[in-house]
């Protein structure tokens, strides 16, 4: 290279990029921010989430730390007669749905609908021609062996005396006591059908089984009835029978003889218990009562109508007379006590006076606290404390 030349001409010059590379390297750093932006977007909403999360609950936990107020009262102690409700419909003292034991044409009707019978009465009657028949027949037949058996006994005494006398073989005489006894299962045999037919001879007419009123009664004869379908139906209302239950904290407040005071459509009727049944039923877990109601004939009572009764006990018992207001919503004989600041529901075995408070018998303590018109939020375990009290108007 010549030394003279002039500096700047001796260095090359750097060539340029070309200008396809220089976009993509701009595209590329945009994508990258891009990128970088959404990501970061992201992460942002997620520790925003995260955060409200955890003041939310931080915020339930105060609430439930903070101590619910309520209003709280004591049961009241007393004396208290032990009284059982009952509900029940009246049922006839004896009732029977009387039927044929036999098929029959219906050719005798007595009675009718809404008539008074006595024990014995005859009801109705069946054609018995055909059974009269049968009757007729098996005493023919009894006639019949009762002269094979006399004419067998004439045999063997005569074979007897022949084989006395050694005119025959004993074999003989034998044979004829054989013939005898044949004809002596034959005539019981006949007797046993002679009896068999006038029983159903009998069957073809049906009797009251006891004093009552028809309640149930064809209108006409002729039709042909079922054995065993029911035809007539025989109620007793002379006196009416409750059959009602009561719970297993009740059965031992009810006894026989006990009275009952039975309500039906505002008049009160005086009754006796007279079957209380040691066992309880498994699907009810409830003691079956039988009680008598007397029915006055100047103002009778109706069969199958619904009533109420009660049953005073004995004595007095000790009991605890609780708010109307202490009962917890959504129940029927569950409150909530108030334990060292702490909710605890109680079931409670109580009656309902006529104003209305509780009479609580078992379940409860004298010192207990009770929380007054409880809401149904609350469960065993909520911490309370009592509110403070209202100053007096």
């Amino acid at each position: 290279m010549d030394s003279n030349l002039p500096l700047e001409r001796a260095v090359e010059p750097t060539p340029a990029p070309p200008k396809g590379g220089r976009a993509i390297v701009v595209v590329g750093l945009v994508i990258g921010i891009a990128f970088a932006g959404l990501m970061g977007s992201k992460v942002v909403k997620a520790l925003d989430k995260r955060k409200a999360t955890a003041v939310e609950r931080d915020t339930t936990a105060a609430e439930l730390a903070k101590k619910l107020p309520v209003e709280v009262a004591s049961p009241v102690p007393m004396k208290w007669k032990p009284r059982v409700e009952l509900t029940g419909t009246l049922r006839p003292w004896r009732e029977a749905d009387i039927g044929f034991e036999l098929a029959g044409r219906l050719v005798k009707l007595n009675v009718q609908t809404g008539d008074k019978v006595r024990a014995g009465m005859q009801l109705a009657v069946l054609d018995a021609s055909r059974a009269g028949a049968q009757v007729n027949q098996a005493v023919a037949q009894t006639k019949a062996a009762e002269a094979n058996l006399a004419l067998a006994e004439d045999n063997l005494k005569r074979t007897e005396s022949l084989v006395a006398t050694k005119s025959i073989p004993e074999a003989q005489a034998e044979q004829a006591r054989q013939q005898v006894a044949l004809a002596r299962a034959q005539l019981d045999g006949a007797k046993a059908s002679t009896s068999l037919a006038q029983q159903g001879a009998g069957m073809h007419a049906i009797v009251a089984p006891f004093e009552g009123i028809v309640t149930k009664a064809p209108t006409a004869i002729g039709s042909v009835v079922n054995p065993g379908a029911p035809l007539i139906r025989l109620e007793d209302v002379s006196r009416f029978r409750l059959s009602a239950s009561v719970t297993e904290e009740d059965a031992p407040l009810v006894h026989v003889n006990a009275p009952v005071n039975i309500t039906y459509q505002a008049r009160t009727v005086a009754g006796k218990v007279v079957a209380v049944v040691p066992s309880l039923d498994q699907a009810t877990r409830r003691a079956p009562v039988e009680i008598e109601v007397p029915n006055d004939p100047k103002a009778p009572l109706l069969g199958f109508g619904f009533v109420r009764a009660h049953i005073d006990g004995r004595d007095e018992v000790d009991a605890l007379r609780v708010p109307s207001a202490a009962r917890r919503a959504g129940s029927q004989n569950e409150v909530i006590k108030l334990v060292d600041g702490k909710a605890v529901r109680t079931k409670v075995a109580h009656f309902v006076d006529t104003d209305g408070t509780w009479i609580v018998t078992h379940g409860l303590l004298e010192s207990d606290k009770l929380v007054l018109n409880p809401s149904d939020d609350i469960h065993d375990g909520d911490t309370l404390e009592i509110a403070p009290s209202k100053p007096a108007k």
